[in-house]
């Protein structure tokens, strides 16, 4: 074992968006930082790409709102709904640049660009950054203990503390024995497309139609991200040779006339990923001695909800301002990041099993639902309250969104 002589303030296990984010705050207080991500150089691997307002500002109290401005951030200014449940002239346009004041519409972005520049900022910060890290080992304790493969051979750091950033694999949280409550309600995928021209640059639209539900991000000039969701059936639909024909196929919807046609006529820019849409709830705290979970790693909800990233931007933030605020690390110090994310996932998750009832599901009777919980919806404002949660903090929210009285009124009146 080869023992490097420093012991940084803070090791971070893993690159993207909570770490990275995470070191660029931590080195710009003066702390020391080493940043571990395993791949060699980044590259798209087919992750969250929409930043929500309220997720765009915790980017700008990190510090790292400019990484994703130069990164390719391109701003949606309007969300609409096309669905076999709705007819071509009863589809509104939802303004989301006035859900916060200042901050505008939410971001669309290359994950994989931003997470270079956040790196590039850590390293200007003073922060260390190894690249190709594997086999990376986590011990926690007073004096934790993180090893790690290079292609120079293996390394050993004992920092202060640990920042487990890994995502949904998970990688410190198993290490230090925080166990998750995992469900799937169904199966996604995505992947990036260019030459979509036609498609308004500043809209972002979802709907169901069949046994999908379709999502378009815009990444500006004539570049986006799509994305399905479909049952747990197809899960191998998309797999194998012409799955990627057959995933643009899907965008072939009679909700989605023209464009539908300039969606299956883009140019795949990138690979095709699906993955079980898992929700996963810790069954503790994610808080160990000597390590802290953000991030994925420490729990997500249901990515059809699209709130991870702005969830990382909050955890990174909330723990980088425990670390800079005291020398006192101990778990203890943390618990009033335990309890706020205790609150928001409950709450996230609770709004993600809504909407994945109302659009994830499939079917004459789902149809059905869709149609009656519009017209509710249009009848009661209040009914739309978790809407809300796409584009405001979940404390924002009022709380009777996330009761289960309101969401058996709410189905109770589509039944």
């Amino acid at each position: 074992m080869t023992r490097r002589p420093e012991q940084p303030d803070v090791v971070i296990v893993g690159g993207g968006i909570s770490g990275a984010s995470a070191a660029c705050r931590l080195a710009a207080g003066g702390l020391s930082v080493v940043l571990l991500e395993k791949q060699d150089a980044y590259r798209d691997l087919v992750r969250g790409e929409w930043l929500a307002p309220w997720g765009i500002r915790e980017a700008q109290r990190l510090g790292v709102y400019d990484c994703f401005s130069a990164g390719g951030g391109w701003e949606i200014r309007e969300w609409m709904t096309w669905d076999e449940a709705v007819t071509e002239d009863e589809v509104e346009a939802v303004d989301m640049t006035r859900f916060i004041p200042g901050i505008g519409g939410p971001l669309s972005f290359p994950h994989h660009s931003v997470c270079e520049l956040m790196a590039e900022q850590a390293v200007a910060s003073g922060a260390r950054l190894v690249m190709d890290a594997a086999k990376i080992g986590v011990t926690a304790g007073p004096r934790p203990v993180v090893t790690y493969r290079t292609p120079e051979g293996a390394h050993e750091l004992r920092p202060r503390i640990v920042l487990g950033a890994t995502g949904r694999g998970n990688t410190v949280g198993r290490q230090i024995g925080v166990t998750m409550r995992n469900s799937m309600h169904h199966w996604g995928g995505g992947m990036m497309v260019e030459g979509l021209d036609s498609w308004p640059a500043d809209v972002q639209a979802m709907g169901t139609e069949g046994d999908v539900m379709f999502m378009v991000f815009p990444q500006g000039y004539g570049r986006a991200r799509l994305y399905l969701n479909f049952p747990t059936v197809n899960k191998h639909r998309y797999r194998g040779p012409g799955g990627v024909e057959r995933f643009l196929a899907a965008f072939e919807l009679d909700c989605l006339p023209d464009r539908g046609k300039a969606v299956t006529e883009a140019v795949p820019a990138g690979p095709l990923s699906v993955w079980p849409s898992v929700s996963s709830v810790p069954e503790g705290p994610p808080v160990v001695e000597g390590v802290v979970l953000i991030g994925d790693e420490a729990g997500n909800a249901d990515t059809v909800l699209g709130t991870g990233l702005s969830c990382a931007m909050r955890d990174s933030r909330t723990v980088c301002d425990i670390l800079l605020a005291s020398g006192d690390w101990s778990p203890g110090a943390f618990t009033p990041y335990v309890e706020e994310r205790n609150l928001r996932l409950e709450r996230l998750d609770f709004g993600a099993s809504i909407i994945s009832r109302l659009h994830v599901e499939f079917g004459p009777a789902a149809v059905e639902r869709r149609r009656r919980v519009r017209r509710l919806m249009a009848k009661n404002f209040a009914a739309q309250v978790t809407g809300l949660l796409n584009m405001v903090a979940p404390e924002d929210v009022p709380e009777f969104g996330f009761s289960e009285f309101f969401a058996e009124r709410l189905f109770r009146e589509t039944a």
